[in-house]
């Protein structure tokens, strides 16, 4: 997994270096020999992954919150995505539209709200934020090493190394972030506690929206 750190500008140029697509064994998915793919491993399970589709490729990654709404960076907002939800291997994922999306007026987060409900396990937002020193683990389907996006979702430990009330900073312990995994889920103890926002690829390192913050606003307008 890597990131960039002018994010905002590349929308989906951010993502964890997580699988590959479908030649080398880069992209055979788990439970076959992986290269060095910004390091990291493949997910054993995410039933909240969220694939954001644009023109068929794979452009951003988010995670689903509730039955309808999935979440994921403001910075990844365009017109014309498919999001493939609930499955590791994202082909298999089910396929929604967006009917209406939702922006945070300053944080980097947006929720798109889903044509019909999919029937899955959601992500369980954190209500408390993560202490430095910590272990996180973020997750995505962005790029690998070898410039390929991946089709199975790849996940990796960070250390925490700053707490503000917008951000929590992160880096590497077994992989980072990078292109294609911006809005990707952070997890701690089972609960989602940040969004991926930005990074730099060549520090390993990655910056996550503090959910902890923006949890209620989420709620708010999601019906939670």
């Amino acid at each position: 997994m890597r990131i960039k750190r002018n994010l905002m500008a590349l929308c989906g140029a951010v993502a964890v270096t997580l699988g590959g697509t479908a030649v080398a064994s880069a992209d055979l998915g788990p439970g076959h020999a992986q290269p060095n793919i910004i390091d990291g491993t493949y997910a054993q399970s995410g039933p909240w992954a969220v694939a954001l589709m644009l023109n068929g490729q794979q452009n951003c990654s988010g995670s689903i919150i509730n039955s309808r709404y999935v979440l994921t960076a403001k910075h990844c907002a365009t017109s014309g995505y498919t999001f493939l939800v609930g499955d590791v291997d994202r082909t298999k994922g089910q396929s929604r539209k967006p009917v209406r999306s939702i922006t945070h007026p300053s944080a980097d987060i947006m929720l798109y709200e889903l044509n019909s409900p999919v029937s899955t396990t959601s992500a369980e937002l954190t209500s408390s934020a993560p202490s430095v020193g910590s272990t996180e683990q973020v997750y995505g389907y962005g790029r690998t090493e070898s410039a390929r996006d991946s089709r199975y979702l790849k996940t990796a430990n960070m250390k925490v190394t700053k707490v503000s009330s917008t951000f929590i900073d992160a880096t590497s312990i077994n992989g980072f972030t990078g292109p294609g995994d911006s809005g990707g889920p952070v997890f701690q103890n089972g609960k989602q506690i940040g969004v991926h926002s930005y990074g730099d690829t060549n520090a390993g390192t990655s910056g996550h929206v503090n959910l902890a913050t923006y949890r209620q606003w989420i709620l708010n307008n999601t019906g939670s």
